[in-house]
């Protein structure tokens, strides 16, 4: 981590053209806090995350004590980059833009059994996704991320799972996912929720089994939805081609995810397997609705993809997908349906094309 505090002091110049200077004290206390993490091999880097941050805050505490900050000063020291944050440094664009704007919740739980410590240190929850920060630890030195062991487990045909409470009911339908995050903290991942119908508060409890340890790791965190600008838009009717009656159920926009919603149903009155048989073969795979969407805005800048879910019930499917915001704000959405010809080629639907503006 080369940060270069002189540099960021340079363009912070006063209306009189001079560059005000940090105090001895505070300028000793970050340099020194970033030639530890320039100088510490890979391995001891992840130990020293939270002497680090202690530094740092103690550095803000004087920075902020000192009463000599001016506007243009403070703009310079918040450039500084957030140390220890996985989600900063590690999450998808959405949860680095809602560690950015500080949508992140700091969790630091940690429960102990046999020898193994499962912590959750961040957590984010926007109305359409939950995400945290899950690392375990072993005293053997392992340190196997969850999502490591539980691939190892998947395929022995152990158990290993984890289960969600809200407000003491437990989830039903939901999407999940475990990512891996990599070199820079291997015993980590992150792990995603897209549920609906969640109130802005709530008390999430997350309840971890292991495979190798009785007794369940239980964590009770308090969550509340820290997305202050959302904008949740729906098709006015369905588009209707082929047999297949689609609408975008709900599309809502936080600064940290894009959630869609899609419906599709039959004809009136047809159950889920008369419509599924009804419908052409290109837009299936082994007898499945396999339509696949690509959002975009008005620029023509096409979003990435976090993953999706599925599920049916009754006459219709109910799909949610999850997308990176934009860079910025769109001012309008265009959802293009495709499926994969059989040189996995994508082939637009025009005819089930939406076209969403989204509302200032």
């Amino acid at each position: 981590m080369n940060h270069d505090l002189n540099h960021e002091l340079e363009q912070a110049k006063d209306e009189a053209g001079e560059v005000q200077q940090l105090p001895d004290t505070i300028r000793m206390r970050l340099d020194h806090t970033y030639r530890i993490i320039e100088n510490s091999p890979p391995v001891r880097k992840k130990r020293y995350w939270t002497g680090l941050l202690v530094a740092v805050a103690a550095s803000g505490l004087l920075i902020i004590g000192s009463g000599f900050i001016s506007p243009v000063m403070a703009e310079a020291i918040k450039n500084i980059p957030v140390l220890g944050s996985i989600f900063l440094n590690d999450g998808d664009e959405g949860l680095k833009t809602a560690s950015r704007q500080g949508m992140i919740t700091e969790v630091q739980q940690s429960v102990a059994h046999d020898g193994i410590t499962i912590s959750i240190s961040e957590l984010m929850y926007d109305g359409s996704r939950i995400s945290m920060v899950l690392t375990r630890q072993t005293i053997d030195g392992k340190n196997e991320s969850f999502g490591q062991l539980g691939s190892k487990a998947s395929q022995r045909g152990d158990v290993n799972g984890v289960q969600f409470y809200v407000d003491g009911e437990e989830l039903g339908n939901y999407g999940y996912s475990i990512t891996g995050v990599g070199d820079g903290a291997p015993n980590s991942d992150i792990v995603t929720l897209s549920p609906e119908g969640l109130p802005d508060e709530f008390t999430l409890e997350v309840v971890i089994r292991g495979i190798s340890v009785s007794e369940p790791f239980r964590f009770s965190i308090p969550v509340k939805n820290s997305a202050a600008d959302r904008a949740v838009l729906k098709s006015e009717e369905p588009k209707i081609h082929d047999n297949i009656h689609m609408e975008i159920r709900s599309f809502k926009i936080t600064p940290a995810t894009m959630q869609m919603i899609v419906s599709i149903t039959g004809k009136p009155g047809q159950d889920l397997k008369e419509f599924i048989e009804s419908v052409p073969d290109q837009y299936k795979v082994e007898d499945f609705i396999n339509i696949d969407y690509e959002v975009m805005n008005e620029k023509g800048e096409i979003a990435k993809s976090l993953g999706a879910m599925g599920s049916g019930s009754g006459s219709h499917l109910t799909f949610t997908f999850m997308y990176e915001p934009f860079p910025t704000k769109p001012k309008s959405i265009t959802v293009r349906p495709y499926v994969y010809s059989s040189e996995h080629k994508k082939t637009y639907i025009p005819e089930l094309e939406f076209n969403l503006p989204v509302e200032e």
